[in-house]
């Protein structure tokens, strides 16, 4: 039987791990599109405070000789697919989302023309660039936690899962990690689902992706990833809800700023 091949993505993402946005990383968005002056649409949906959000992202880069920033910020799905945010998604150059509650991304978001639109964009122009910070990175997987606390995250049933926006389906990406000690999260997400690797993202911290494949870190932490493919054993379908997780065989790589990773090939990059 022919196994259908994906399309791979022209574009690059940047999935970020939270905290403030430092001038290296915002410098790189605007390296990263190939323009001097790009136009970047800053998106707030996922904040509730979106106009201090704004304003604080609109200094930023007016502070680094940026003034062609467009925001776009809507409550309802019916707004996302107005013409004035149709056209802002079909004239940038790059894509910033914000961060808040992921859960506002996927459910504002999914299924909209505004979102078919980014990722059409995405996958077919080599420059574009998708950038997300916090719930904007953690949203960008095709799986992404909702809810689960770090204390309990190796307790089944603990973490909530839900679709995210799709832009990559091979990677699941948590945010804030080391910080908030997230390494149980990702070790349970990779225990529902093996293949999947897991990519935790400390603050200040991020990493750039080209072609859905090969990633850079960027910033000045650390990024954990995780390899479920090695699993040998686990318990989670023995136990019930409530009882703790016996799993064996995860690989796990640490990765400081400048290194490279190959996705596919689930190796570093020298």
């Amino acid at each position: 039987m022919k196994v259908k091949k994906i399309a791979k993505p022209q574009g690059i993402l940047m999935p970020l791990g939270g905290g403030e946005d430092s001038q290296v990383i915002l410098e790189r968005i605007i390296t990263e599109t190939g323009k001097k002056k790009p136009k970047i649409c800053y998106m707030t949906i996922a904040t509730t405070s979106p106009k201090e959000a704004a304003q604080k992202h609109k200094k930023f880069f007016k502070d680094m000789g940026m003034t062609n920033i467009s925001i776009i910020h809507f409550d309802t799905r019916k707004e996302a697919d107005i013409p004035g945010n149709l056209l802002k998604i079909k004239t940038c150059h790059a894509v910033y989302i914000g961060g808040g509650d992921q859960l506002r991304l996927s459910s504002l978001l999914g299924g909209t023309i505004f979102l078919a639109l980014m990722k059409k964009r995405y996958y077919e122009e080599p420059k574009f660039v998708i950038c997300g910070n916090s719930a904007g990175a953690a949203a960008m997987s095709n799986t992404m936690i909702i809810s689960g606390s770090s204390q309990d995250a190796l307790i089944k049933g603990e973490l909530e899962l839900t679709n995210g926006l799709n832009l990559i389906n091979n990677v699941f990406i948590d945010t804030h990690f080391t910080q908030r000690g997230r390494f149980g999260r990702l070790i349970q997400t990779l225990t529902y689902n093996p293949g999947v690797l897991g990519l935790g993202l400390s603050l200040d911290t991020g990493v750039i992706i080209y072609g859905g494949d090969e990633l850079e870190v960027i910033g000045t932490g650390l990024v954990v990833i995780a390899d479920g493919t090695f699993i040998q054993y686990t318990d989670l379908t023995e136990i019930s809800n409530g009882d703790p997780i016996t799993v064996e065989g995860i690989k796990m790589h640490v990765l400081g700023p400048g290194k490279r990773f190959s996705i596919s090939e689930r190796k570093l990059l020298f």
